[in-house]
């Protein structure tokens, strides 16, 4: 019962001081063309953001101790209605480096790139899906 007790603690104290991560989605398609953002993570929803060209979306959040967060978000593209979209993880705690990471997305007309920590250029990563 003792060690269930410091156990316990030991895990209260560790979650209480865990550190944040960062996800930031730029708009960065040609001229009249619009960024739809929609993100979740398990049942919560961070809603629908529209971004023009130039934009910038972005949220914080608390890391999992244990590595388990995960978001993901569909982007849309076009201008008077939108013809593209890609579904991604945008952030996957158990497969970056390490907690407080921050992940930068940069939509594209080619697609969309990533990169993590600012520690890597921009990579390619995913195509749009046409309609």
């Amino acid at each position: 019962m003792f060690r269930l007790v410091i156990f316990l603690i030991v895990c209260g104290l560790c979650t209480e001081n865990a550190i944040g991560g960062s996800v930031f989605i730029y708009n960065n398609l040609d001229y009249p063309n619009l960024l739809k953002v929609y993100c979740r993570s398990g049942e919560n929803s961070l809603g629908n953001h529209v971004r023009k060209v130039g934009g910038l979306y972005n949220f914080r959040f608390r890391d999992n101790i244990f590595g388990h967060t995960m978001f993901t978000c569909t982007f849309w593209k076009g201008h008077l209605r939108y013809t593209h979209n890609v579904t991604i993880i945008v952030y996957e705690g158990k497969k970056l480096p390490k907690f407080d990471n921050w992940v930068r997305w940069v939509a594209k007309e080619q697609g969309i790139f990533r990169s993590v920590n600012g520690e890597e250029p921009f990579k390619f990563v995913y195509k749009w899906n046409a309609h």
